[in-house]
């Protein structure tokens, strides 16, 4: 996206927290200091930004001169040696430069002046070897990157007591970058088509991930596919042509058998199959297959459990329970395997498949007490009445081969489904959304390694292993190894900047969403500060969502709460926004309220650009040229 990075609007939280802490020098390591005592045996008190330390040094000196000092040792005792004379307070800041450089014999490349007056000024303690080293790095950067972006970067890198690393600090660089994954995840697809290198197996795994995260809704969309197939199938208006195009397709998935027929797609086994065994004793499907097999003696017990099992789930409505009751009242006074008995059988199975498949499409996010939408129960109930055991990623299966269909039949499927879908939208479903991208995408894969009872088969399957495998492998073309590591590193930078700094907190994530064919990047940096027994203090935080919209493009909603008081602006150089959004204010106010917040107001701004002026932070100087000024 082209809006605002994540440091043009940055708190000054961050910056507070990391001053407080204290200071951690390593031999080698260049910063500027005041003598404050001197001690006996050449010790003395040397105070370095808002900090004291005793320091041991080689020569004497006098106290209240400031110089630049090198750390020799930090064990057993801390010992400086003097790299600077003493600096006078009139000197200015570019002769205090020019003298550390001359005495640290540095390169007077604009590249390393800049590095040295940012540490100069931050009072960023760096090696002679290290400031090489990072001027190394910012030469092989890209040349969109920055200058201010590569020296911010080396600082966090100092004040996070990180490795210093090409990787640590590429990867700082790509955390902060304002691109949306969709971009990154998009170069993926293109080498993945053209690259000849990667095993075909591999290849369709990846691929099959990455369709999971672009179309984050697949399975509730899969979901409603299956649930139209099937009104279709039982309908007796609907032509032979198109139920045999939706049968042949819920047979590529293993939703039906093989063998099944128009006729009898939902007849089920004469004997209870070893899939259908594995269902719990207490859903609907396990106990209509119950109900198939029964002999007189069982057919009270087996109707009464039917009819509870009916009475109790949430997601029917009350006139389809008592349709369902009094066909299954009929049952009870009908001689088994007599042919009423049969016909009537097969009557009220069809019409249980057909109330699951009308809330398919009705209501395909809403859930039950147990979490199950009316797609698990279609799938209990086709299991069990089929004997078929598909794969758990049936959904997303068939949500991907209905939209690489040519069929004009399952095309008109697809196409109500996704209409179904969008109209059943809200914020739960955004949150399952973005729940889910974060999963396949791995963006906690190293956290779950550690913990006990992690599915490694499942975590496996998510990007970021796949992209790690890829850069094992010796045998993968450089142009795959480059894109895989490019996602690579975003990830590992968004890791890195987020996480704890004193008492606050800081997290900062890019979701790629995809609903429904409207793609969006959404970027969450979120800022906060922990109480004392370690849990996140709600009464004061700050969320920025930097987004890439179809229809608004840049937008950038800053949310502050203090106090519990909430306070939007929205950045957008949209005019009619303000009109668009006022019918939703009240909503937003009254949410609020029933979770204990109370709303300041909604503000609409449009974006200040500024030119970029020197490595000065104490102006909040913007690193990507946007600076919204709060």
């Amino acid at each position: 996206m082209t809006a605002a990075s994540f440091s043009s609007i940055q708190p000054n939280m961050r910056s507070q927290s990391v001053v407080e802490q204290p200071l951690s020098l390593k031999q080698g390591q260049v910063f500027h200091g005041n003598i404050k005592k001197l001690y006996p045996n050449q010790t003395a008190e040397v105070q370095v930004g808002n900090q004291k330390m005793i320091a041991k040094l080689e020569v004497p000196l006098k106290a209240g001169d400031s110089h630049y000092f090198q750390v020799t040792s930090v064990k057993p005792e801390l010992q400086l040696k003097v790299v600077t004379g003493a600096l006078p307070q009139t000197s200015s800041p570019s002769v205090q430069i020019q003298q550390l450089m001359d005495s640290l014999q540095l390169p007077k490349t604009p590249t390393m002046q800049a590095l040295v007056q940012h540490m100069v000024k931050e009072q960023i303690p760096l090696s002679k070897d290290q400031l090489v080293q990072a001027e190394q790095w910012i030469k092989n950067l890209p040349p969109q990157v920055k200058l201010a972006d590569a020296v911010q970067a080396i600082q966090r890198m100092s004040e996070m007591k990180l490795p210093f690393t090409n990787e640590i600090f590429r990867s700082i660089i790509s955390g902060g970058d304002k691109t949306g994954l969709n971009t990154l995840l998009d170069s993926l697809k293109q080498t993945l088509q053209s690259d000849q290198s990667l095993p075909p197996a591999q290849k369709a795994a990846i691929q099959q991930t990455l369709n999971q995260i672009t179309q984050p809704l697949s399975k509730e969309l899969g979901g409603t596919i299956v649930g139209k197939a099937l009104e279709t199938l039982l309908s007796p208006n609907s032509s032979v042509s198109d139920k045999s195009s939706l049968l042949s397709m819920l047979k590529e998935v293993g939703l039906v058998p093989r063998q099944a027929s128009i006729s009898n797609f939902l007849t089920p086994p004469s004997t209870t199959s070893a899939s259908s065994k594995t269902e719990s004793q207490g859903t609907i499907g396990q106990q209509l297959i119950q109900l198939h097999q029964s002999t007189p003696s069982q057919v009270q017990t087996n109707v009464q459990a039917l009819q509870n099992s009916i009475q109790q789930n949430q997601l029917l409505s009350n006139e389809v329970k008592l349709q369902l009751q009094t066909q299954l009242q009929r049952l009870e006074n009908t001689p088994v395997n007599s042919q009423a008995w049969k016909t009537s059988m097969k009557t009220m199975t069809n019409e249980i498949v057909k109330a699951f498949a009308s809330l398919s499409q009705s209501a395909p996010l809403q859930t039950d007490v147990q979490g199950n939408a009316p797609k698990e129960h279609i799938l209990s109930l086709l299991q069990s009445l089929n004997g078929t055991a598909p794969n758990s990623k049936v959904f997303q299966q068939l949500t991907s081969l209905a939209s690489q269909s040519t069929q004009i039949p399952v095309q008109q499927v697809l196409s109500q489904a996704e209409l179904a879908v969008q109209s059943g939208v809200n914020q739960k479903t955004i949150e399952l959304a973005m729940k889910q991208v974060l999963q396949d995408l791995g963006f906690s894969y190293e956290a779950k390694l550690g913990q006990l009872g992690s599915n490694l088969t499942q975590m496996s399957e998510t990007l970021k292993p796949q992209l790690l495998a890829l850069l094992q492998d010796p045998s993968i073309s450089m142009p795959m190894k480059e894109v895989a590591d490019t996602i690579i590193t975003r990830m590992n930078g968004l890791q890195i900047l987020s996480g704890e700094n004193g008492p606050q907190h800081q997290l900062l994530m890019q979701v790629p969403l995809d609903f429904l064919g409207k793609k969006m990047d959404a970027t969450l940096q979120w800022n906060g500060r922990m109480k004392e027994d370690g849990k996140i203090d709600s009464n004061y935080a700050r969320v920025m969502f930097y987004l890439d919209l179809n229809a608004l493009k840049e937008t950038v909603i800053d949310m502050q709460v203090q106090n519990r008081v909430v306070t939007v602006t929205i950045f957008n150089e949209n005019d009619a926004l303000q009109a668009v959004a006022e019918p939703f204010k009240e909503a937003l106010k009254d949410g609020l309220q029933a979770l204990d917040y109370q709303l300041s107001g909604v503000f609409m701004k449009p974006f200040e650009k500024q030119p970029i002026p020197g490595l000065d932070r104490q102006h909040q100087v913007p690193t990507q040229g946007v600076d919204i000024k709060i």
